[in-house]
């Protein structure tokens, strides 16, 4: 009874357009992943649709002040259409999911995924109820249309950001907000993005710089739809982004502040004793950052990558080793951008110095240099020998396999089976993977035994 899930899990993975929506799962592949991902899809949906139910009853307050009776009628007459809806949700995504075995991994994402869905649908629709700014202009808290800029976007911009007066008055009553939280239980460095609904009156103004949409650097405007336009500030840097949402009712309004750095807060002051608080501050940031990177899950995965690494040379400056081994892997990885060779050398030198996997990368950066794949023969393999012979020293399992593998084969300076054979027995013995199916081929492809001799 399988044989809906493939097409249906498609449709409901289909990237998120709306302003808010942080959970696209398309990219992931492993149903495990996939139950989280749609149970943080779900959270973020719910918590969505919870601010935007806040935000219309808060509207309505507001906007019937006047007739206060009348506004109660209206209120209550959401209350009751929101329960009959919450009901009709909860009986639709049982029903998305019935060709699916009840509790398996694709039960529960399939179930997960509608009802973001739908809560996203449902916050849509509930924006649009008594929009601010559209209803008693006598009675309303929100600017008037007389009090707009300008309809046009990219004038209303303008206007918006030139002055604290002018962001307090075209921000809405209530703001979906978005923060990075550490998560309860987790490790201090696992974040996830939190969203509350806030007074527009708690912030502190002003909230962004003056901008002038096309001319002003680090800024990105993205329109979303009609109705619906998201400014990408990135002038703070990529540990320190702002995207502020933007929805046009009777006027363009401030809706929603996306807050994507990490307050030192939620960080811990001596997490690393030999590093500075500066540096151990950075450490904890190039962690949080590339660990939400790694979900994949939000459009800002780059940015976040490119802070992880502008945080590991940060906490790598007086030659932290896991930050240094930290910042150059993230380079080589593709997923940041590519550090110069010069710099790249210095990180993993920096690392090797202690570190055994570090001497293991500096082994392969003298055979490819700053690249994120092989170039073929090695370009200085006694160096290369050498830095691998010292990481085994160290203590790396992967070095062991490694070095069997490069004595096996010839592929540095030494070819010697006897020591391949050698280096994998140590390595076997440490539990290496490689190195135990090594040693069962050769014994497989020996007429004779090998008689192992030493390995370094």
């Amino acid at each position: 009874m399988n044989r809906f899930v493939f097409p249906l899990l498609a449709t409901l993975l289909l990237p998120v357009s709306a302003v808010y929506a942080q959970d696209d799962c398309s990219n992931v592949t492993s149903s495990l992943e996939m139950v989280s991902c749609s149970e943080a899809a779900k959270k973020a949906a719910d918590a969505q649709l919870n601010v935007s139910y806040k935000q219309l009853m808060t509207r309505l307050e507001s906007d019937y002040r006047a007739d206060p009776e009348l506004g109660a009628e209206y209120a209550a007459k959401v209350k009751e259409s929101q329960r009959a809806w919450l009901k009709l949700r909860d009986a639709n995504c049982p029903l998305e999911a019935f060709e699916i075995e009840v509790g398996k991994p694709a039960y529960v994402a399939v179930s997960n995924l509608c009802i973001a869905r739908m809560s996203r649908e449902r916050s849509a629709y509930l924006d649009k109820i008594v929009p601010a700014l559209a209803s008693d202009k006598s009675t309303s808290t929100a600017p008037t249309s007389d009090a707009c800029p300008s309809e046009e976007f990219a004038p209303f911009l303008t206007a918006f950001s030139a002055n604290s007066e002018s962001q307090r008055r075209l921000t809405a009553m209530t703001v979906k907000s978005l923060v990075l939280k550490p998560v309860a239980g987790k490790d201090r460095s696992t974040f996830e993005p939190s969203t509350s609904g806030v007074s527009g009156a708690t912030f502190n103004y002003p909230l962004m710089a003056a901008i002038t949409p096309g001319k002003t650097p680090g800024v990105e405007i993205e329109e979303v739809d009609d109705s619906h336009v998201n400014v990408v500030d990135k002038r703070a840097g990529n540990s320190n982004i702002k995207i502020f949402n933007f929805s046009r009712q009777a006027c363009w309004v401030l809706e929603g502040v996306e807050d994507w750095s990490i307050s030192e807060k939620d960080l811990v002051v001596a997490s690393k004793p030999k590093l500075s608080v500066e540096e151990n501050f950075c450490r904890q940031r190039a962690n949080a950052f590339g660990n939400l990177g790694g979900l994949e899950q939000y459009r800002l995965t780059a940015e976040l990558f490119e802070a992880s690494l502008e945080n590991d040379l940060c906490a790598a400056r007086s030659g932290d080793p896991e930050s240094s081994l930290s910042a150059a892997s993230l380079s080589l990885s593709g997923m940041a951008p590519q550090l110069p060779t010069y710099k790249l050398e210095a990180l993993i030198k920096a690392a090797a110095a202690t570190s055994p996997e570090g001497a293991l990368m500096l082994s392969l950066y003298y055979c490819d240099g700053n690249t994120l794949a092989g170039t073929g023969s090695c370009q200085h393999p006694a160096l290369a020998e050498e830095s691998m012979i010292r990481a085994a020293t160290m203590g790396s399992v992967h070095a062991l396999g490694a070095l069997g593998s490069a004595f096996e084969r010839g592929e540095l300076v030494t070819k010697d089976l006897s020591r391949a054979v050698a280096c994998y027995e140590m390595g076997a013995a440490k539990g290496n993977k490689g190195s135990i199916h090594r040693l069962d081929e050769l014994k497989k492809n020996s007429t004779t035994p090998i008689k192992p001799s030493y390995c370094y």
